[in-house]
């Protein structure tokens, strides 16, 4: 019981961490009209760089599921498993190395951080 207890306390903890921001810089944008303006800029930057990675991730992925598919039709025919293993060489020389992509957020986030920076804020 104490152990079930203690458990639980420390799951509250790094809730109420994580949901404090404890974990996350904390930004400061600028102070002036113009690097506001300038700061409302970059948030939109990287809304539409955002945006695009998941775009690009998502269009990798569906070509992903279209090698998968053909493999999977041109093999289909095959009986034994060693004629179905080899006619997947054949269609797939590289092999099931196709994964689904996750967007690269980091690169816009770095980005962002840059331009926030440029435009008179800071992060601590």
């Amino acid at each position: 019981m104490g152990n079930g207890l203690l458990i639980r306390a420390v799951a509250i903890l790094l809730c109420a961490s994580a949901l404090s921001g404890c974990w996350a810089d904390k930004v400061h944008r600028p102070a002036s009209a113009a690097g506001a303006l300038c700061a409302e800029q970059c948030d939109q930057q990287r809304l539409q760089c955002n945006n695009a990675a998941e775009s690009l991730a998502l269009s990798a992925r569906g070509s992903c599921q279209a090698q998968r598919d053909h493999v999977e039709q041109r093999c289909s025919p095959w009986v034994k498993d060693a004629d179905k293993q080899r006619c997947q060489r054949v269609n797939n020389p590289g092999g099931p190395t196709c994964t689904d992509p996750s967007p690269d957020y980091a690169s816009c986030t770095s980005t962002w951080r840059g331009c926030i920076t440029s435009c008179g804020g800071w992060f601590e």
